[in-house]
C-alpha cells in the first residue's frame, strides 16, 4: 500500500515537473518575442503590443460565441481604443485622454473585483466590446505608456513588470504545488494556495530590492510599493480568469501556447495589473 502511494506520488512529481518545464520554455520564447521587437524602437513596440492585443481580443469574443461579422466589428471597435491610446502616447506623450483611460480601466477593474466577490461571471455583458475595451485593449496601451512615462522611451520599465508578473507566477506555483495547504480561493480555484500566493509576493519584494539596485530610476521604497501592486493585483487578475474559465466550463482559453494555453491564459495577471501599474505611474512618477 505504501509502495503504491510512492510511486503515485513519484509519478506526479514528474507529471508536475514536465508541465513546469513545458511552461518554463513556452515563457521563454513567448518573452523573447515580446521584448526583443519592443527594444528594437518605439515604433516596433507600438507593432508588437498591438498583435499581442489583437490576438487577446480575437481569442476572447471567439470564447464569447463571436464570429463573421460580429467578430470583425467587436474587434475593429476594441483596437480602435488601444490605437487611439498608443497614438497619442506616440505623438503627445502622456496627456490627459491616457489618463482618463486609465480611471476608466480602474473602474472596470472595480466592477471585476465585485463580481469576483459575488462568484458570477466576470464577462457577462450584453455588448461584449466592453470587456473587450476595457479589460484588453486599454491595459495593453497603458503598457506602452508606461514604457513613454518618463517622456523618453524606456522598454526597461516593461521588463520590470514582467519580472514582477513572473516571479509571481513561478513562485506560486512551485510553492503551492509543494508546500501549499491553505486554498486561496477553494470555490474559484482550488489548486491556488495561501502558501504560493505569499511566496509570490515575498519574491516581488526581493525582485523590487535587486530592480532598485541594478535599474536606479526611482527609490527603493517605490520599487517596493510597484513590486507589491503588481504581485497582487496580477494574483487577483489570474483568480478573476479562473472564475471565467470555471463559468464556461473550460480549462484553457485556447492553445496557442504549449503548457499555457491561449494568450489570456498568459497574460490574464499583466491585464488586470496594468491599470492599477499605471495608476501608480501617475501618482508617483
Amino acid at each position: 500500500m505504501i509502495a503504491g502511494k510512492s510511486s503515485y506520488f513519484c509519478q506526479r512529481m514528474k507529471l508536475n515537473a514536465t508541465q513546469f518545464g513545458q511552461r518554463v520554455i513556452t515563457a521563454i520564447f513567448f518573452g523573447l518575442a515580446l521584448l526583443v521587437p519592443l527594444f528594437i524602437g518605439k515604433i516596433t513596440g507600438l507593432i508588437i503590443l498591438g498583435i499581442l492585443c489583437l490576438l487577446t481580443i480575437l481569442e476572447f469574443l471567439q470564447l464569447q460565441g463571436f464570429a463573421g461579422r460580429r467578430l470583425a466589428i467587436a474587434t475593429t471597435l476594441a483596437m480602435l481604443m488601444y490605437l487611439g491610446v498608443t497614438f497619442i502616447t506616440f505623438r503627445e506623450g502622456i496627456q490627459l485622454p491616457v489618463i482618463y483611460a486609465t480611471y476608466l480601466s480602474l473602474a472596470f477593474c472595480a466592477l471585476l473585483l465585485f463580481r469576483l466577490y459575488r462568484r458570477e461571471n466576470p464577462f457577462s455583458f450584453t455588448f461584449q466590446v466592453l470587456p473587450a475595451t476595457l479589460y484588453i485593449a486599454i491595459p495593453i496601451a497603458l503598457l506602452y505608456a508606461v514604457a513613454n512615462w518618463s517622456g523618453s522611451y524606456r522598454p526597461v520599465w516593461l521588463v520590470a513588470i514582467l519580472l514582477f508578473v513572473w516571479i509571481n507566477d513561478i513562485l506560486a506555483y512551485l510553492i503551492g504545488r509543494s508546500i501549499g495547504k491553505h486554498p486561496f480561493s477553494k470555490h474559484i480555484s482550488p489548486n491556488k494556495t495561501w502558501e504560493g500566493t505569499i511566496a509570490g509576493w515575498v519574491g516581488c519584494l526581493i525582485m523590487a530590492v535587486a530592480l532598485w539596485q541594478i535599474l536606479g530610476l526611482m527609490s527603493i521604497s517605490q520599487w517596493i510599493i510597484l513590486g507589491l501592486i503588481t504581485g497582487v493585483t496580477s494574483s487577483l487578475g489570474d483568480l478573476i480568469e479562473s472564475l471565467y474559465k470555471r463559468k464556461k466550463g473550460i480549462k484553457d482559453s485556447g492553445t496557442f501556447l504549449p503548457g499555457h494555453g491561449g494568450f489570456l491564459d498568459r497574460i490574464d495577471s499583466l491585464l488586470f495589473a496594468a491599470p492599477f501599474i499605471a495608476l501608480f505611474f501617475i501618482i508617483c512618477i
